[in-house]
């Protein structure tokens, strides 16, 4: 005999006879709790280890000022990511007289801020790609198969069944809701896009700057060193002065004084230097203890670049900057929220389709059954949103509120910006005033000193007058390197602000890498 049915073999749709159903059922019950008391039993009693769902207060700290205890095998081990990268190859035989240049393409390779932003933008391309699958087909498979001994209604059957299908859902019309979707993740991997871009800008504004303040301490620990010599000097004079009787013990004691003053200034200089080298190889994305020391021999400045007024910069500045176009982006994507969110509102149309195969073997009542056949069916699909609880009208007023949001913050990235190119600017003049003046006054300083130690050592002025003009030269200097420690930093403060690179200091290869970043957006 030959039977067949096209739906599956649910259990429900055999009915069990009372009698034998209420034994099946008890002997099933006998059988399920013994199997859930060995299970737990083997849990609580053969593992020996405590349990978070039976004393979860146990894995917390005992109170509020007391530290937990965190057990070795919860220790979580370092991940092969965490390993700091090493100076290359090529770069160890010149670790010691490094440029600017390099260390940009070096950080340019390995700094981790960069790497982040490249992969989130990597993530909101095939974000992207995935937003645009709603314009293909959904197909899927599925396939089962069951066997064994159960009652149904002809009686107790004995024997195995499967099933197969394919089955396929196409949304059609949705009011511009999968557009809306695609261009929202399309703006979404603009703006990544252009953050990736700004965090190179980031970059080729902090190595150089650490650079410079690397080689400003270095300069300044120097000076300390030569008004050190200079105080020596000075206390070797009022020591002379002393033995020949023409000085006082308070002559010798202030310019001693004066040249442990400048001692501790040289001490603090030399922990500068350290800390400044740590930071700067933090800049480029090496540990901050790794063995290195750079040129030191930076390049001019092209002031004459930056003559423009500060209306042109800042119209620059608006038109370059990286992060104020992933702003833009972020408020195109608001809008392109705003417009799915609404579509919601709409009707959809969706054509859906199905094809499968059944097949049945096995026996019942005494009765062999078997039988295969296949099936296929397709419609159309509308789906009318009614009521869901507000929940459509809210996520409209949502994207409104977060689409305004983007508008606000792209008004106030644009404020920062401007006020950005405005500082810079009058800084980096600033700057270049200070440098001049500080070099007169380096010069005129050295003169008064010389001509003190002069009078001093011929008698004619006081402690008082050689220790002040050492004073003023010893703070000349630190204003001089100061100064050009500030012009430096200001100068790549401003290529920053304007959305630019280090025309100055970069070789060509570096400069069209860091200006072209990743500039062919869709």
């Amino acid at each position: 005999m030959r039977w067949f049915s096209n739906s599956p073999l649910p259990r429900s749709a055999f009915p069990v006879p009372r009698s034998e159903g209420s034994t099946f059922r008890r002997k099933r019950l006998t059988g399920e709790m013994m199997v859930l008391c060995l299970l737990i039993g083997s849990a609580v009693l053969g593992c020996g280890k405590k349990l978070p769902e039976m004393d979860p207060k146990g894995f917390a700290s005992s109170a509020p000022g007391r530290v937990y205890q965190v057990p070795g095998e919860a220790r979580p081990d370092s991940l092969p990511d965490e390993k700091q990268p090493g100076m290359p190859e090529d770069l160890a035989r010149l670790r010691d007289k490094l440029t600017l240049a390099q260390l940009l393409n070096t950080a340019l390779d390995i700094n981790p801020k960069t790497q982040a932003a490249w992969e989130r933008a990597r993530a909101a391309a095939s974000e992207w790609g995935a937003a645009r699958g709603s314009y293909y087909p959904t197909v899927s498979a599925d396939m089962n198969g069951s066997g064994g001994k159960f009652f149904q209604t002809l009686g107790l059957f004995k024997g195995v069944y499967g099933s197969m299908g394919v089955s396929l859902s196409y949304l059609l019309l949705d009011f511009g809701g999968r557009e809306a979707g695609a261009e929202s993740a399309r703006q979404a991997l603009i703006a990544a896009n252009w953050n990736h871009n700004q965090s190179i800008q980031d970059l080729l504004r902090d190595v150089p700057q650490a650079y410079y303040r690397y080689i400003g301490n270095k300069a300044r620990m120097r000076a300390s060193e030569v008004s050190l010599n200079e105080a020596l000097t000075s206390l070797r004079s009022t020591e002379q002065r002393k033995k020949a009787g023409v000085s006082t013990i308070a002559d010798v004691l202030q310019a001693r004084a004066k040249a442990d003053q400048v001692r501790l200034d040289l001490v603090a200089n030399r922990g500068a230097v350290q800390v400044s080298r740590g930071q700067l190889a933090t800049a480029v994305g090496w540990p901050a203890n790794t063995a290195f020391d750079v040129a030191e021999a930076p390049d001019d400045i092209p002031l004459e670049r930056m003559e423009q007024n500060t209306k042109d910069l800042i119209e620059l500045a608006v038109r370059e900057r990286p992060d104020l176009a992933a702003a833009r982006a972020a408020v195109r994507q608001g809008e392109a929220e705003v417009r799915r969110a609404e579509s919601a509102l709409w009707p959809r149309l969706v054509a859906t389709g199905n094809a499968g195969w059944t097949a049945l073997d096995g026996r019942v009542s005494g009765l062999d059954i078997e039988g295969n056949e296949t099936s296929y069916y397709g419609g159309l699909a509308l789906q009318i949103p009614i009521f869901e609880g507000f929940a459509l009208t809210n996520r409209v007023q949502k994207a409104k509120a977060s689409l305004d949001a983007a508008r606000a913050d792209l008004r106030t990235k644009e404020e920062l910006i401007i006020a950005d190119v405005w500082s810079a600017y009058y800084n980096l003049h600033t700057a270049a005033q200070q440098v001049e003046t500080s070099e007169t006054l380096l010069v005129s300083s050295e003169e008064s000193y010389k001509v003190s130690l002069a009078r001093y050592r011929a008698g004619a002025a006081d402690i008082v007058e050689l220790l002040y003009a050492q004073s003023q030269l010893a703070a000349a200097r630190a204003q001089r390197v100061e100064a050009q420690t500030r012009l430096f930093t200001s100068y790549a403060e401003l290529v920053h602000a304007i959305g630019e690179s280090l025309p100055a200091e970069l070789p060509v290869e570096v400069s069209e890498s860091a200006q072209k970043g990743e500039k062919n957006v869709p």
